[in-house]
């Protein structure tokens, strides 16, 4: 985003445009402009014509030529199907892009990659996904390796799937296993397996949970264990 943004800045300058007057021939805010020089933000794909039209530069121009300037062709001239069809993207190509192009659109590259992911690639293009599709990929990430390999990931899964993940580890394996995704898991949960733990009398068990368990929920446990 940032090489990007600062291509797009300098073809305005190579124009002697400000970025005001940019803003305005493309018809969003001069904020806008400013973010995508800046490299904070990207331009909808919708843009990038306009951009192309305005600079008198090829779209690949814009995106220095960057892998994945042919998909983004195809998107912005609605021939993504075919495109996919008869091409492999790369999981590269499809990072690159992603940040410009529609949710859907991205559902639809990442159903052609998506058993050549690796953890990695897909915590980098999780911002642009379903949040079903990340869903799906970590359940088959828990199978595999755990939960610990879910918290690169987690913060764009669903809450649904976090909870089921994070009690089934604890069936299996023990409130041990939840400490790396603690952080991620709804506070229901949390005080769900904190009041079975100490339901088997295992309060020392908690000790690694503590900071996210409900504290009066425990004064109150222990108090009415007290009372017995």
């Amino acid at each position: 985003m940032k090489q990007i943004g600062r291509q797009i800045a300098q073809l305005r300058k190579s124009k002697k445009i400000t970025q005001m007057k940019l803003a305005d021939q493309l018809g969003v805010s001069f904020q806008a402009v400013s973010n995508w020089e800046r490299g904070e933000t990207m331009p909808d794909i919708s843009k990038l014509p306009e951009l192309a039209q305005i600079f008198n530069v090829s779209i690949d121009e814009i995106l220095k030529h960057e892998k994945g300037t042919q998909l983004i062709k195809n998107i912005i001239e609605d021939n993504t199907e075919e495109y996919l069809d008869q091409n492999e993207v790369s999981i590269e190509e499809f990072s690159n892009v992603a940040p410009l192009i529609e949710t859907d659109k991205a559902d639809e590259v990442f159903h052609t990659i998506k058993g050549r992911l690796t953890l990695g690639d897909m915590s980098s293009i999780a911002p642009f996904v379903n949040e079903e599709l990340i869903d799906e990929y970590a359940k088959r990430e828990f199978e595999n390796n755990g939960i610990d390999a879910l918290t690169a990931i987690a913060p764009f899964m669903s809450k649904e799937v976090i909870s089921d993940c994070a009690k089934k580890s604890y069936h299996d394996y023990g409130i041990d296993s939840l400490v790396s995704m603690c952080p991620f898991i709804d506070k229901e949960t949390m005080n769900e397996i904190a009041i079975d733990t100490m339901s088997k009398k295992e309060m020392k068990e908690l000790l690694p949970i503590l900071p996210f368990v409900n504290k009066q929920l425990i004064k109150d446990f222990v108090k009415k264990g007290m009372n017995h």
